[in-house]
């Protein structure tokens, strides 16, 4: 049920394989610039164990925002915060509906576990190319109760890349309709240059992951800034099939799930 930090996951290695011989977009930011970035995910789940049969869907919208606080040719430091976080969960004919802006139900464990996610902060700082080199978050979310409430969770560690950026290759030979293809042992990613114009480009990509406890196919594209690698939007769509594990228990588990992504500068 975590088909987009896997899907993040490879356009980075695609990104960071494609880029000999090419130069790459310098990280071009100001103290004091601020991001928001919204996250909706759509998410319908069915887990299976013998008879009992267990259906799950989700809609969820988080609004992140990334302020500079320090910044040089060398890379920048921000502050990442959870600014609002609405969540609707119906499971078992029953609804869940936690809205950050309403006090949390001190009954619902799930409820008082998104709350811990409200006005979060971690401390990141980066290079020029967009990689973590050191990140402090004082709050670990639990993996389990995001994939259940359907909420991508940011998979921030030193040497992966912000999760807002990518480190976008700019080349002559960049051209739209280009196309290629990064295959590892358990997935295979083709992406095509579907569009540049100016300051952006857009890259559709289709990948398919095998041999992990889900194995999914994910159809997505993302719109880039060239100027900083910011991603300005980014839509995919996936399906995974698989196994999960809940209280200690093994389900069947079948997942479709669409994420939007939009980020501003303000």
């Amino acid at each position: 049920m975590k088909s987009t930090p896997i899907e993040l996951k490879y356009i980075l290695v695609l990104l960071l394989a494609f880029a000999s011989g090419v130069s790459y977009a310098q990280v071009k930011f100001k103290q004091g610039d601020e991001f928001l970035r919204q996250i909706v995910t759509k998410s319908n789940c069915v887990l299976q164990r013998g008879s009992q049969t267990l259906h799950v869907g989700s809609v969820s919208t988080v609004v992140k925002s990334y302020k500079v606080t320090d910044a040089s040719d060398k890379g920048a430091s921000f502050i990442v915060t959870t600014d609002k976080l609405i969540d609707t969960i119906n499971a078992m004919n029953q609804n869940l509906v936690y809205h950050s802006g309403k006090p949390a139900d001190p009954n619902s464990v799930i409820q008082v576990g998104l709350q811990k996610m409200l006005n979060n902060q971690s401390v990141v700082s980066i290079n020029s190319k967009g990689e973590v080199l050191s990140l402090k978050r004082p709050v670990v979310i639990n993996d389990t109760l995001l994939s259940f409430a359907g909420i991508q969770p940011e998979r921030l560690s030193p040497g992966t890349t912000l999760q807002f950026m990518v480190d976008f290759p700019v080349s002559l030979t960049l051209k739209k309709g280009y196309t290629w293809k990064i295959a590892t042992s358990s997935a295979e990613t083709n992406y095509t240059v579907y569009a540049i114009n100016g300051p952006t480009t857009v890259v559709t990509y289709k990948t398919t992951v095998l041999g992990s406890s889900l194995n999914s196919r994910i159809n997505g594209s993302i719109l880039i800034d060239n100027n900083t690698g910011v991603i300005l939007k980014r839509y995919s769509q996936s399906v995974s099939t698989g196994y999960e594990m809940v209280n200690g228990i093994v389900y069947t588990a079948t997942r479709r799930t669409a994420v939007t992504e939009i980020c501003n500068k303000k």
